[in-house]
């Protein structure tokens, strides 16, 4: 890794950072919860709606959640 020049003002990065950036950071979350990343192409009028009602209920955050359980519960489910 290059040495990198300091700001004045900025305190220098950590020397012992456990991961190296943010994309090495997630990969470990990702790997830790045996989580795979998967990229869903939705229309814009749909992703919308879903976003707003994400917002009406506050849970936001759940996004990855909801759609795993309408997967397992709908998709998946043993008929």
């Amino acid at each position: 890794m290059v040495d990198q020049q300091t700001i004045p003002g900025l305190p220098p990065p950590r020397a012992n950072k456990k991961h190296a950036d943010r994309a090495a950071k997630q990969a470990a979350y990702r790997e830790r919860n045996d989580l795979q990343a998967v990229t869903l192409q939705l229309p814009r009028e749909l992703n919308d709606r879903f976003n707003a009602w994400l917002a009406e209920k506050g849970r936001t955050a759940e996004k990855s959640a909801l759609v795993a359980k309408a997967i397992d519960t709908q998709i998946l489910r043993k008929r």
